[in-house]
C-alpha cells in the first residue's frame, strides 16, 4: 500500500532513524526554500487488505522519499496582484504548502517580504476566532492550510469584507461555497466547478483582474447613460414648468419634445452606454454593493446641467419672443434644447476626466450617433420635417449664435463642476 501526503506528516508517520530523519527535514527545507511543493511519500506492506485509512492507525510506514514539483508562477501573475491592490482589492494566498513554500511563492509575488508575514494555520486550532481575527486582517499568505481551515478564514474574512474565493480541488469546496463569489477553475474537478459561481476556463488570475475592469466599465456606462437621460428630461420638464411659472407662452410644442426624446436622445445614450474603459478605473477602490448608481455628486451636477439647459432654453426663448414673436422665439429655444443636450453628451463621456482629455479617447459609436442626430437635425430646418415640427423660418446667423452658446455654456459648466469635484469619489 502506497501513500502520499503532507511531507512532515508522512515522515512522522513512518519508522526511521534519526539521522535519515534530519536529512529528510534538510531536504524538505531545500526544496520548500525554493518555492517548490513538496510531498511525502511511504508505502505499508499487510498481510489482509487494508480498507480504510484509519486502520494505518499506530502502524509504522516505510519512508519512501519526497516528490518536489516546482510550480512556476505565469509572467503575468505579480502584475496581476499588482492591479488588483491598485484597484482596491485585498489579496490573500490560502495554501496547504509547507510554510516557506507559502513564503517563497507569496515573495515572488509581491505579497509578502518578511517571513512574519506568513501565518502557519497548524496554530489555528488554538485560537478563538476573536483571537484570529486581527491576525486574519493583517496576514496576506497562510500556509499548511485544511480545508475546513479554508471555511474558517472565509467566515471571518466575510464580516469585514465582499470575498471571492479561488479553488479547482474537493478540498476548495466549502471555502468556494462559503464566499460571496465563489470562482472555480476550469481544469478543476466537477465538484469544485458546480460549487463555484464563475467558473475561470483558463485558471489564470489575470482574467479575474480582467473581468473586475470590465464590470467597472459597464457600471460606469450604465451611470453614464442614466445621468444623459435624466439630465435632459429634467432640463425639459423644469423648461416647460419654468414656463408656466414665470407667466409666459410655451416655448416648445409637445411634438418639438417627442422629437427630442425619440431622435436625439435615442442616437446619443446607447453610445454612451459603449465607451471604452476610462484611463483611471482601476485606479479606485470598489464601491459598496448598496451604493447608488449616481452618487450625490453626480446628482448635483444632474441638476445644475439641467437647470442650465433649461435656463438657455427659457432666456433664449424671452429674447426672441419679445423680438420676432412666438413662433421664432419657440423654434431658436428647440435649436438651443437639442443643442445643449448634444454638448451634455459630451459631458456624459466621463465622470471626472475633461473633455478635453476624453476627446483623446475615440468612441466610434458616439460620434456615428452624433452624426445621426445632426443630420436629422437638418433635416428638421431644411427638408419635410418643419412642417410637422412647427419650425418657423430663422436667420442662419441666429441660429449660429445661439447654437455656439447653447453648446459652450453647458460644457463650461460641467467643467467646473467635474473641476470642483475631482478626487471626491
Amino acid at each position: 500500500l502506497y501513500l502520499k501526503g503532507a511531507p512532515e506528516q508522512i515522515l512522522a508517520a513512518c519508522k526511521v532513524t534519526a539521522a535519515v530523519k534530519k536529512q529528510a527535514l534538510a531536504a524538505l527545507e531545500a526544496f520548500a526554500a525554493k518555492g517548490q511543493r513538496v510531498i511525502g511519500l511511504a508505502s505499508y506492506t499487510s498481510a489482509y487488505p487494508v480498507h480504510e485509512f484509519y486502520e494505518l492507525k499506530g502502524k509504522k510506514l516505510t519512508f519512501e522519499g519526497f516528490v518536489a514539483v516546482s510550480d512556476v508562477l505565469r509572467p503575468e501573475a505579480p502584475r496581476a496582484i499588482r492591479a488588483a491592490l491598485k484597484a482596491g482589492v485585498s489579496v490573500r494566498m490560502i495554501t496547504g504548502d509547507h510554510f516557506e513554500t507559502a513564503y517563497q511563492i507569496g515573495h515572488q509575488l509581491g505579497m509578502v517580504k518578511d517571513r512574519d508575514e506568513v501565518f502557519d494555520c497548524r496554530q489555528m486550532n488554538k485560537l478563538t476566532d476573536e483571537q484570529l481575527d486581527p491576525i486574519v486582517e493583517r496576514t496576506k499568505v497562510f500556509s499548511r492550510v485544511i480545508p475546513e481551515q479554508k471555511y474558517r478564514l472565509l467566515t471571518i474574512l466575510k464580516k469585514h469584507h465582499i470575498t471571492a474565493m479561488t479553488g479547482d480541488g474537493v478540498n476548495d469546496v466549502p471555502a468556494l461555497s462559503n464566499a460571496h463569489i465563489g470562482v472555480a477553475m476550469g481544469s478543476g474537478s466537477h465538484i469544485a466547478r458546480d460549487a463555484g459561481a464563475i467558473i475561470l476556463l483558463d485558471d489564470n488570475f489575470k482574467t479575474i483582474i480582467d473581468a473586475m475592469r470590465e464590470g467597472r466599465t459597464i457600471i460606469a456606462n450604465v451611470r453614464r447613460m442614466l445621468f444623459y437621460l435624466l439630465s435632459t428630461n429634467t432640463g425639459e420638464l423644469i423648461t416647460m414648468v419654468g414656463a408656466l411659472l414665470i407667466g409666459i407662452k410655451t416655448p416648445l410644442e409637445p411634438v418639438q419634445i417627442l422629437w427630442v426624446n425619440l431622435v436625439t436622445d435615442t442616437s446619443m445614450v446607447i453610445p454612451l452606454g459603449l465607451e471604452p474603459t476610462e484611463k483611471g478605473v482601476m485606479n479606485r477602490p470598489p464601491e459598496k454593493p448598496d451604493a447608488p448608481i449616481l452618487n450625490h455628486m453626480m446628482v448635483w451636477r444632474m441638476v445644475i446641467v439641467a437647470g442650465t439647459m433649461s435656463a438657455i432654453a427659457l432666456a433664449v426663448y424671452i429674447f426672441f419672443e419679445q423680438r420676432q414673436g412666438h413662433a421664432y422665439a419657440q423654434t431658436m429655444a428647440f435649436i438651443a434644447l437639442v443643442v445643449s443636450q448634444w454638448a451634455n453628451a459630451f459631458n456624459a463621456r466621463s465622470d471626472d476626466e475633461s473633455l478635453l482629455k476624453r476627446l483623446k479617447v475615440m468612441n466610434k459609436s458616439f460620434y456615428a450617433g452624433m452624426s445621426l442626430s445632426i443630420v436629422l437635425q437638418i433635416l428638421v430646418f431644411f427638408g419635410p420635417l418643419g412642417e410637422i415640427l412647427h419650425i418657423a423660418h430663422v436667420a442662419l446667423s441666429d441660429m449660429i449664435i445661439i447654437s455656439l452658446v447653447s453648446f459652450i455654456i453647458p460644457i463650461v459648466v460641467s467643467e467646473w463642476h467635474k473641476y470642483v469635484t475631482r478626487g471626491e469619489r
